[in-house]
């Protein structure tokens, strides 16, 4: 027993509804790919792709952690850039000093004489003392052996948290390099001074050639972090973003079984009319 088209007891399915219902279907697929070629994007909420969206979402992190630690690493390079500048002006008034000092070992002049010269010699000292105080990087000290030079200055080198590089002590103090009481105001002193001056340039050097290493090290990080950062973009990007040209042949099949449907509805509701009207001829 059949009651009406609408159900109940041994109710069937009519193919007006089976029609509706797979209009109902292509409407639902139509608005989905729409949405997805309108916003290029393949998951655009958890139940599109619930395991993709959790693995993109993490791609994700990963790839905007990548690109602040490229700025991270860019910032240090700069520190250890300013420091190395600041320790170039040094150096060449240690060499003046040595200057000052080899000549002033030389008994053709008197110690009024090399009184003079150490004059020289001691403002000398003195901005150097002024230049490894003064330079700073954002507000902190980078050539003092305090602030960022302190040995203990860490930075972000990656996404994760272990990825974490330590800046190297930078001190090009008076008292680091060992000027302090060093003159040449007569020839025992200009003897010592040149030796005191040799050992500056050796404690000079060595911190330059750590702060060289650290920079080379740092080019080496930033090229790694750019190659990570293109990969893992493109990783996240193959599993969120959608594939237009497979998108668009999708919506054009859709539309074509959206029409189709359309007119199966409309002849089969035109055929009902007229067999009800037959009826009442």
């Amino acid at each position: 027993m059949q009651i009406g088209r609408t159900g109940g007891v041994g109710a069937t399915r009519t193919p007006n509804n089976r029609i509706g219902g797979t209009l109902q279907k292509t409407n639902r697929s139509l608005r989905k790919i729409l949405e997805r070629l309108s916003t290029a994007q393949r998951i655009n909420r958890a139940s599109d792709d619930a395991a993709g969206l959790a693995v993109s979402e993490q791609l994700r992190s990963q790839a905007r952690g990548l690109k602040m630690a490229d700025r991270n690493v860019t910032d240090a390079m700069s520190v250890l850039d300013t420091a190395d500048g600041a320790a170039t002006e040094i150096e060449d008034m240690l060499q003046r000093q040595r200057e000052l000092a080899i000549q002033a070992r030389n008994d053709t002049l008197t110690d009024e004489q090399r009184g003079q010269l150490d004059v020289e010699f001691q403002q000398l000292t003195t901005e150097i003392g002024r230049i490894a105080e003064g330079t700073e990087f954002n507000a902190q000290e980078i050539a003092d052996g305090s602030g960022l030079a302190d040995g203990d200055a860490q930075i972000q080198t990656g996404a994760n948290e272990g990825d974490v590089v330590t800046l190297p002590e930078v001190d090009f103090s008076v008292d680091a390099l060992g000027l302090s009481g060093a003159s040449v105001a007569d020839f025992e002193k200009a003897t010592s001074a040149v030796e005191t001056i040799d050992n500056a340039l050796n404690v000079l050097n060595t911190q330059r050639s750590n702060i060289g290493a650290m920079v080379n090290r740092f080019t080496s990080t930033q090229n790694n972090l750019a190659v990570a950062e293109v990969n893992t973009q493109a990783a996240e990007s193959i599993l969120r973003d959608q594939d237009m040209a497979a998108g668009l042949a999708e919506l054009t099949r859709n539309q074509l079984l959206h029409e189709g449907g359309t007119r199966a509805f409309q002849r089969f509701n035109e055929i009902s009319a007229n067999h009800i009207l037959a009826l009442f001829q």
